[in-house]
């Protein structure tokens, strides 16, 4: 991954498709890379990226004021560490709203963050569409989006810029890995328990294809960054 400390927004503008567990492979991922990141689960009261980094995770209810503000000033007040922040289907317009009357974009570049969405493209044209309002709305360093196999995406082929696969999971797997309990990381560090002989090679390739294309970021992110620094 990119040196550099980043701030991660994974978002859709739909539920159901993978976003939690994209957000949790990622963290986990991070850790994994000696990182340290922090979460912002945006999905109050449920919480549901919350319950698998309780020690690590903030919920947010975004139709606070007071709790907007304190979003975008402990991240800002807290450089040098990666965020992974979790948004809601629900939620999208009114993060992208209160960023931008928050300035967020730039004032986090200002404190030397990368800015790198995640967006799972649903099956659904209507998706992309809307993967491109976000896009245009944070203006962000890197704008990935996400293809989840097992639910089909509305994204074409050979589309420009890094993209991101989450390969299909069995469901009888996807329900195991679902438990609060249950590690992605241990996981990737060798603990199989928990999950049977016959899902372990399912699993294992769905990790490694996702942490394979996270590492990919970092050219794209430090090209960026030299592109700027021409400007």
């Amino acid at each position: 991954m990119t040196a550099e400390a980043t701030v991660y927004v994974i978002c859709s503008d739909l539920t159901r498709n993978g976003k939690t567990l994209l957000a949790r492979t990622l963290t986990d991922h991070l850790l994994l890379e000696s990182r340290d990141p922090f979460c912002f689960d945006l999905s109050a009261p449920e919480g549901g990226l919350r319950a698998y980094f309780p020690g690590r995770t903030t919920l947010v209810d975004l139709t606070d004021e007071r709790a907007r503000d304190r979003l975008f000033g402990s991240i800002l007040a807290g450089a040098g560490r990666d965020y992974v922040i979790d948004v809601p289907a629900a939620r999208v317009p009114a993060f992208c709203e209160a960023a931008g009357d928050h300035g967020f974009t730039a004032a986090a570049q200002d404190k030397g963050f990368h800015l790198c969405v995640l967006y799972i493209v649903d099956r659904d044209e209507k998706s992309l569409h809307a993967a491109v309002g976000v896009e245009d709305a944070l203006l962000p360093d890197l704008f990935v989006p996400v293809v989840n196999r097992f639910i089909g995406s509305a994204l074409p082929e050979g589309v420009p810029g890094p993209t991101l696969v989450m390969a299909k999971i069995d469901p009888e797997l996807q329900a195991i890995i679902s438990h609060r309990r249950f590690s992605l990381r241990g996981f990737m560090l060798g603990d199989n328990t928990g999950v049977p002989p016959r899902m372990q090679a399912n699993l294992r390739n769905f990790l490694h294809g996702l942490q394979t294309g996270l590492r990919d970021f970092e050219p794209a992110l430090s090209l960026r960054q030299l592109r700027s620094a021409d400007l």
